[in-house]
């Protein structure tokens, strides 16, 4: 008796090591990912601080931000994936044409669509102080620039890291990321200023051969794959990311929405409009971690797929959520309270940035964690691989909820202290 609780003891004592480890690790890792995206964030935030006064004058070019961001994101990141598969199957010489053919095709059929949706949403709220065919010309041209350093540096990235005995999959997904918010926000303010100097009949121009010769590009590689086996690839990576992407960039618009509809006051405050790359950034990346590690508890089989859970394990994961939430949304709320006072303004409104950040950043965090459990488990039990779906659709509510998170704390801040 004495000998089996004694046994018991020590079985117990293994198991909460064991745990404590695991949570550890977890904590580590994310830790470390989370505040290595936010140098990228940061960086977009300041470069959103000093182009304050252009997006005063065209607000449609802050509402562009997020659906512009998540193509770059989705676009190049899933190129690095691919990437990384290539060259560990030894298959990337006979595979990097096609790759890079439905590369092209993608950033120009994705981002035409990104400047209709920020048509609509312009229409919606109002803002016409940028034509349909110069919202084109704006998201195309700042993704085809984004593209003369994304293309090169995701491809080196891949095969330097590669030849060098590391994993492209643990390096190139989330720098590529980290490089699309940098370029992302001046990309977009230089296309807006070239569209400003050039004809409307150049910015017509653009878009039109753009579109036609990704058009083009599409039906010969449809006609190729017959002759070479290669070019079947370049199809199937089109035609399986294309409406993926399209629904992923449909999601982000709704945040460019909610940021339009209350612009007035996201400029208000200084330092506010800092935080928003890093923000929306945030939410997504804790629900990504969640999300991963949920599934892939689930295909092992440590965890039931409960509505209600009852494993330990979820919980202490949440409670990891909100470690990381208290550690990226303080040194954010940090970042956009220094931002408020390099432009000038009072330390008590400083103070407020930061206490709108924080509190908007654990709303977003318990939201995210809620909605990823669930979703984790409804597409679990449908018989849907959570691995396959959940990554972009997460990424692209996190932006509608952050941005609405985030506005609803400014008004409620905003008239308690005034």
């Amino acid at each position: 008796m004495v000998r089996d609780l004694e046994g018991g003891m020590m079985r117990w004592r293994r198991v909460r090591i064991t745990i404590s480890r695991e949570t550890k690790k977890d904590l580590m890792e994310g830790s470390i990912s989370l505040m290595l995206c936010n140098v990228g964030d940061y960086i977009s935030g300041f470069y959103l601080q000093y182009f304050e006064p252009i997006i005063r004058s065209a607000p449609l070019l802050l509402a562009l931000l997020p659906a512009a961001s998540d193509a770059r994101g989705d676009v190049y990141s899933s190129y690095g994936s691919r990437l990384g598969t290539l060259l560990h199957l030894g298959v990337f010489d006979r595979y990097k044409l096609p790759e890079l053919v439905a590369l092209g095709i993608l950033i120009v059929l994705v981002n035409v669509w990104v400047g209709i949706l920020l048509f609509v949403i312009g229409a919606v709220f109002h803002h016409y102080s940028l034509p349909l065919s110069d919202l084109a010309f704006v998201s195309l041209a700042s993704a085809l620039i984004s593209a003369l350093f994304m293309v090169p540096a995701t491809t080196g990235l891949a095969i330097a890291s590669f030849r060098k005995g590391w994993d492209p999959d643990n390096l190139v997904a989330p720098i590529a990321t980290l490089f699309g918010d940098i370029v992302t926000i001046p990309t977009i303010v230089a296309s807006y200023m070239i569209a400003l100097s050039l004809p409307p009949i150049a910015r017509l121009a653009l878009v039109y051969v753009s579109i036609g010769v990704a058009s083009a590009l599409l039906v010969s590689v449809v006609v190729l794959r017959r002759k070479r086996k290669s070019w079947e690839r370049c199809v199937r990576v089109v035609k399986e990311n294309i409406f993926v992407i399209m629904a992923s960039t449909s999601f982000s618009a709704l945040a460019g929405a909610i940021l339009l509809a209350n612009i007035s006051s996201v400029l208000s405050w200084k330092g506010i409009i800092a935080v928003v790359p890093a923000f929306l950034e945030d939410g997504g990346a804790i629900a990504c971690r969640f999300s991963s590690r949920l599934t892939t508890m689930l295909h092992l089989g440590k965890i039931k797929p409960e509505i209600v859970p009852r494993n330990s394990w979820v919980f202490s994961q949440v409670g990891i959520n909100y470690v990381h939430a208290a550690m990226v949304f303080t040194s954010l709320g940090g970042f956009g309270a220094a931002m408020a006072l390099i432009a000038h303004a009072t330390l008590a409104d400083a103070l407020t940035v930061f206490i709108v950040v924080e509190l908007a950043g654990f709303m977003l965090t318990t939201i995210v964690s809620l909605l990823t459990y669930f979703l984790a488990i409804a597409s679990y039990k449908l018989g849907i691989d959570p691995d396959n779906v959940l990554a972009p659709l997460l990424t692209s509510m996190a932006d509608a909820i952050g941005t609405s998170s985030l506005v609803l704390m400014i008004s409620v801040i905003g008239s308690y202290f005034g």
